[in-house]
């Protein structure tokens, strides 16, 4: 399991972070400068998520050293930050910094541009999700449907959308039901089977002019596969 860092003092970060990333990665975390430097020197980590105002100094500055340690200087840094001016970006740029994302931040998008930092993708690829004639946009949430060279909007629900996206996201992969309750509504949901059902059962008639579909498995899940 891929290990990542996430240096911040906002709790409420912290927590909607750890819901976002902790099923499919291991999840370390520091609220201070000093703390996240310590976190890292400890071992192996893939991925380090850093806000630039902390407590004890910023994040801008511990992201250039890490950059400049032998043996480091490859692990992709994320800045995750209310800053939104250009001159910040270019400054957590010019620090060493991978990826840029401003708070407040949707967690499908976060997710998304992990995995292209550790695939080695672009952070503009990541945004966008292209599965035969459908587009997921994931900092809008918006799905279009491609054809006969135009793009029609098709409106989703946000939990049909993040159900579509984990279907999306690894094609041809089944997804149990208790998979996507944990992915889509959380753990701590008090969410049944049967409510995934009936979502997946409105997002199935919603895509119908597609050439994708939700199929069903039996005893097994969803997956989006051709229509036939």
């Amino acid at each position: 399991m891929k290990k990542i860092i996430v240096i911040d003092d906002d709790q409420d970060i912290l927590t909607l972070v750890k819901h976002t990333l902790n099923r499919e990665f291991e999840v370390g975390f520091a609220d201070t400068v000093s703390a996240g430097e310590r976190l890292i020197a400890l071992g192996d980590f893939d991925l380090v998520i850093l806000d630039e105002n902390l407590p004890d100094g910023f994040g801008s500055e511990l992201c250039q050293r890490v950059k400049s340690t032998q043996g480091k200087e490859n692990i992709p840094i994320i800045m995750l930050t209310q800053r939104k001016e250009l001159k910040d970006k270019l400054n957590a740029f010019d620090a060493g910094a991978d990826d840029y994302i401003s708070k407040p931040f949707e967690p499908l998008e976060l997710l998304a541009r992990v995995h292209a930092r550790l695939r080695g993708s672009s952070a503009a690829s990541s945004n966008i999700i292209e599965r035969e004639d459908l587009k997921l946009e994931l900092t809008s949430q918006k799905l279009t449907l491609v054809k006969d060279g135009k793009e029609i909007e098709i409106g989703l629900t946000p939990l049909e959308f993040k159900i579509l996206y984990q279907l999306a996201r690894e094609e041809g992969v089944v997804r149990s039901r208790q998979d996507l309750l944990e992915t889509v509504w959380g753990k701590s949901q008090n969410v049944i089977d049967r409510t995934v059902d009936q979502h997946v059962s409105k997002l199935r008639k919603k895509i119908e002019g597609s050439r994708l579909t939700v199929k069903s498995l039996h005893k097994k899940g969803y997956l989006l596969a051709s229509v036939l």
